[in-house]
């Protein structure tokens, strides 16, 4: 009986767990908005070629939301579409400061972005 309780207490963390992370919509930090951009070019079927990449420049508003977004990229319809949907997206944590101007560049078949500030 011990075990099946330790079972269900195991099960039902491991489903919270899960259930949070999707639900989550903020951005903590660079390494997850490339995440986050690659994951948006790859549904909307503009995966990045090898060789390939994209930088983004954006600023961060007083309530952690981009307020600016510049995208440089081969295809002008990446870079709409990426200033279209990163615009205005609500960011989280401590470490975003408000007016600083950031740049992403993701490239191609990298797992690994490239951030600086």
């Amino acid at each position: 009986m011990k075990r099946f309780k330790l079972l269900l207490l195991t099960l039902a963390i491991t489903i919270s767990t899960v259930i949070y992370a999707e639900k989550s919509e903020k951005i903590y930090d660079l390494n997850g908005l490339s995440a986050e951009i690659e994951l948006l070019l790859r549904d909307t079927n503009h995966s990045l070629e090898e060789g390939s990449s994209v930088t983004v420049f954006f600023s961060v508003a007083e309530d952690n939301s981009i307020q600016y977004v510049g995208v440089t990229a081969q295809e002008l319809e990446v870079s709409d579409l990426l200033q279209k949907k990163l615009m205005g997206q609500q960011l989280d944590g401590a470490k975003w400061r408000e007016g600083m101007i950031y740049e992403l560049t993701i490239s191609g078949k990298s797992h690994v972005a490239c951030a600086s500030r």
